[in-house]
């Protein structure tokens, strides 16, 4: 395949000698991906129609056993050029045939011998002096992992203090009880927990939510010296994180009480402006002006809006106890979601003050360590106020508040730069990677995505990076089927110009994603579990882009009538069989495989702390479009055979069903049933696989509605099976 004005169809193409891209990783894992014959062309995969044997029922040739369908074949996320519409999976397959033994996250740990760069460990033994010149390096450096942080053996002593973000001592918790006692007309029946449920409640936060949505610096977080109302909306959240809900929401509610005082001073003084004093008026150029002011100097409007300081600490802080508040009611109790709805917007409104529309480059090298700290912090806030609408727009179906075009801002650091723990340490730091610091654009960064070019020429891109811009993909997707909905054309699917353009740039984003040593399968990993995070996002992006599931977003309600009245109507989702869908179920597949190959019982049990929420939001959406897509590959067996199928849908079934083998709903391949049948009772058993997964205890309670949601659907299908005959 030959790269035509910065495509990159082969994500490796511009990655394989640079130390950005994990080398030995890549090597290993792809040693067995080489042609060992000819390229094959499109659409002569070596099917034998002739040569059929009926295995599990299906009727498959030879090379689709189900034994061997490479269903486990994938150990990291679905490779770039799998998803390649102009060649088929079957031909896929068989030109990069899968390992013998999957690989182990050994494998997947690159090289620290990287072109002449010391790793992080030679670094911390090196002078300023020793540190090879960072004036035109050979090659860009690869971002270093959390687990290449210079460690504190020399570094200030105050970093030792630090190192528990959760910590309270008894002057900040007589601190903060005296900040209660003054809102006690605003919190008349609040009471303050203790001491040590405080530090638990922080804890909690830290180390469940916090690395999900890392916005706060932990280092230099220090609880008595923040806004009560943010204080408040941390311990509600960390309260849930240990499974203490009831507390959890009265804090909650202290918090929000504390935010809508805030907002209603804010109101208060907008309207003695517009009620006291003569009338504003706006100059020629644009400035506004009273008469009644005794400067007698003309205000900006910006300006003016920002009465509030809201490039203070203060507002930041706002902003910061929104997002948790927010995140908190939109995926708790049924009851809160329109609270957290109602929250958004003033959130909007608050980011836009701050800036978020305003670029924030910076490369000064000379910066203190605090002032790039709070820098950071400023920036990080803001995008994930940002991902926070999309994740609202996702699972709600509702408009983003911020749109693409309004972020101005540049991509956050790396998470072992933000996670370094004193000023000495930060500054050794910089030396050792001075040559990698440039800012990318977050708008600059999407369009290059969308371009089809790769995003990591000019230096490495975080794992933080990569989710913000797979939040932008999914954004665009989403805002062009809602255009595509108004076009006289067929509405529910989109332009083939734009499926190829975003089909395009999903690929160059999964080459960035690969290529980012902090991209990890691991949601425990110290790297972080931004990576696994985006790879969700990454399957729903493939999702919505080759299905408009429109209405199946209620699903989330958990209401078993509704879910019915969803799933069984006729209208609710159209699917055109084609390649580009089969991508889609591809990684609806693999979407499955990965709690399948874990154990669905321990990830139920075990996902609570781990998995982000976006991961039960994926696997509805999966389980939704996989099983309408068997519902229609049954009604074409039906209707014309197992020949009616594309070779590249006979090799997903087959892929399903040995993921079927592999579960305790294993017998259900052995009933004595047409093939239709057979594949309506795949679709069935797919469901109840994705229902029990949701199925386990969970902080948040949309788990628990998906899962409902999701069993009532497998009710549905099962409902409509015949009584099974099993084979003797």
């Amino acid at each position: 395949m030959q790269d035509i004005e910065g495509l990159i169809p082969d994500p490796h193409a511009n990655f394989g000698g640079s130390p950005i891209y994990n080398t030995s990783a890549v090597e290993s894992r792809n040693a067995n991906l080489l042609p060992s014959k000819p390229y094959v062309p499109v659409g002569t995969s070596h099917i034998d129609d002739s040569n059929h044997q009926m295995g599990l029922g299906f009727g498959l040739p030879d090379e689709l056993d189900t034994w061997d369908t490479d269903v486990f074949s994938f150990n990291n996320v679905v490779p770039a050029q799998f998803l390649d519409t102009d060649i088929s999976l079957c031909d896929l397959f068989q030109q990069f045939p899968p390992q013998d033994h999957p690989a182990s996250q050994e494998d997947f740990r690159p090289t620290t011998d990287l072109v002449g760069l010391p790793s992080p460990q030679e670094v911390r033994s090196l002078t300023p002096a020793e540190i090879p010149n960072p004036q035109n390096p050979p090659l860009p450096p690869r971002f270093p992992s959390a687990n290449d942080q210079l460690d504190n053996s020399n570094l200030d002593a105050e970093s030792d203090t630090v190192e528990y973000p959760w910590i309270l001592s008894a002057a900040a918790y007589k601190q903060i009880s005296e900040k209660v006692a003054q809102s006690k007309s605003i919190l008349p029946d609040f009471k303050l927990p203790s001491k040590f449920t405080l530090i638990r409640y922080l804890e909690g936060y830290f180390c469940g939510f916090h690395d999900h949505l890392p916005f706060l610096h932990p280092v230099t977080f220090d609880p008595q010296n923040i806004e009560l109302e943010l204080f408040l909306a941390l311990t509600a959240c960390g309260a849930l994180y240990r499974f203490e809900h009831a507390q959890g929401y009265q804090m909650y509610d202290a918090a929000r009480c504390l935010v809508d005082r805030s907002f209603s001073i804010r109101r208060r003084r907008t309207m003695r402006r517009m009620t006291v004093g003569s009338p504003v008026s706006v100059d020629t150029r644009g400035n506004l002006y009273s008469p009644s002011r005794t400067s007698g100097a003309p205000q900006s409007a910006e300006s003016c809006s920002n009465y509030d300081e809201p490039h203070s600490q203060t507002c930041l802080q706002r902003v910061q106890t929104l997002i948790i508040l927010m995140a908190m009611s939109a995926w708790g109790e049924q009851p809160l979601v329109q609270d957290s709805l109602a929250m958004g917007s003033q959130l909007a409104v608050l980011v836009r003050e701050i800036g978020i529309s305003q670029p924030d480059n910076t490369t000064d090298m000379t910066l203190s360590w605090t002032t790039w700290v709070r820098h950071q912090q400023r920036r990080r806030t803001l995008l994930v106020a940002y991902i926070l609408f999309n994740l609202h727009s996702i699972a709600y179906n509702v408009p983003p508040l911020i749109l693409n075009q309004e972020v101005a801002l540049c991509l956050p650091s790396c998470e072992a730069e933000w996670k370094v723990r004193s000023q000495a340490g930060w500054e050794r730091y910089r030396q050792g990677y001075s040559y990698h610091y440039r800012e990318h654009a977050f708008t600059v960064t999407l369009d290059r995505l969308l371009q089809g070019r790769s995003v990591s020429d000019h230096g490495a891109i975080s794992a933080f990076s990569n989710y913000v811009l797979i939040h932008g993909l999914v954004q665009k997707i989403n805002l062009e089927h809602q255009t595509a909905t108004c076009l006289p054309h067929d509405g529910s699917s989109m332009r083939p110009q734009l499926l190829k353009l975003m089909e395009t740039a999903l690929r160059s984003w999964q080459s960035s994603w690969e290529a980012t040593y902090e991209s990890t399968l691991d949601p425990c990993s110290p790297k972080g579990p931004l990576g696994f995070n985006a790879t969700a996002l990454l399957r729903l992006a493939y999702i919505r882009l080759n299905a408009n599931l429109g209405p199946c977003r209620d699903l989330t309600s958990g209401n078993p009538a509704r879910v019915q009245q969803i799933f069984t109507s006729t209208d609710t989702v159209c699917l055109s069989r084609s390649p580009s869908l089969d991508r889609a179920v591809l990684q609806c597949i693999h979407a499955l495989s990965i709690p399948v190959r874990v154990g669905i019982p321990y990830l139920a049990r075990t996902q609570t702390l781990h998995w982000s929420i976006q991961h039960s939001i994926c696997s509805l959406e999966c389980a939704f479009l996989l099983t309408r897509w068997m519902q229609e590959i049954a009604k074409a067996v039906s209707a014309g055979g197992m020949t009616a199928l594309r070779g590249d849908e006979q090799k997903l079934l087959a892929m399903i069903t040995s993921l079927i083998q592999e579960t305790h709903l294993q017998e259900t391949l052995e009933y004595r049933e047409d093939l239709p049948t057979r594949i309506n009772r795949l679709a069935a058993s797919t469901a109840r696989l994705w229902a029990e997964i949701s199925s386990a205890t969970h902080v948040f309670n949309i788990v628990h509605r998906i899962g409902a949601s999701l069993s009532t659907v497998a009710d549905i299908l099962e409902s409509q099976l015949p009584p099974p005959c099993i084979s003797t």
